[in-house]
């Protein structure tokens, strides 16, 4: 049986988010031209922050992956009452 289709909207929303922040990350970290200032001698807090961007695009991926590994469609709209 196919799954509904809220489940692949919904698919394809989270990807979609996931793909901008890695997006976001990429030229915040490497594009960029401001200056937020260093941490240390060396390293850019720009870089850093981008990085961070790239981790939470790439985590939000892997959340999606979860999602639709789980989303099964007897159980899609129901709660169990289990305590």
């Amino acid at each position: 049986m196919k799954k509904p289709w809220a489940v692949y909207f919904n698919l394809f929303f989270r990807t979609l988010v996931a793909i901008i922040y890695i997006a976001l990350g990429y030229f915040v970290a490497f594009e960029s031209d401001f200056d937020l200032g260093y941490l240390g001698d060396e390293t850019p807090v720009k870089f850093l922050l981008g990085i961070l961007f790239i981790v939470y695009g790439l985590f939000r991926l892997w959340r999606a992956y979860v999602y639709y590994k789980n989303s099964n469609e007897n159980e899609y709209g129901t709660y169990s009452d289990e305590e």
